[in-house]
């Protein structure tokens, strides 16, 4: 009986290594940002819109530096959303920004994209 326990208590380890390992590099849900939830924005550094799938997006928090993986669910509202925001950041000068990043409403998401408009000249002396 033992034996038996040691058997499967090995099998096991090794197998939690492995599932552990795969999902090394892989986007997170959004919806499974559970210590993430606090966070009221987020800057978004990179995108890619697979349609039908899902929306996978590398967002800078505020307490760090360093880009993490997150993917949302496919929506054409909001793969188009980004877009503009892609669109109106590029031309200010700026960077894209989610509001809300990991709020869910009753009728699905929350996230907000938007780009901060251009900051002010110094002025002239």
């Amino acid at each position: 009986m033992k034996v038996l326990a040691l058997v499967i208590a090995a099998v096991l380890l090794a197998a939690s290594y492995l599932a552990g390992t795969a999902l090394l590099g892989q986007p997170k849900p959004a919806r499974l940002a559970l210590l993430e939830s606090t966070s009221d924005e987020a800057v978004v550094v990179a995108s890619l819109n697979v349609e039908g799938k899902a929306i996978y997006l590398w967002l800078i928090l505020p307490d760090t530096n360093i880009p993490r993986a997150y993917s949302l669910p496919w929506s054409l509202e909001t793969a188009e959303a980004l877009r503009q925001a892609q669109v109106q950041a590029e031309n200010n000068g700026t960077e894209v920004r989610m509001r809300t990043p990991f709020r869910q409403s009753e009728g699905g998401t929350m996230q907000q994209f938007y780009a901060p408009p251009q900051a002010p000249m110094p002025p002239k002396t």
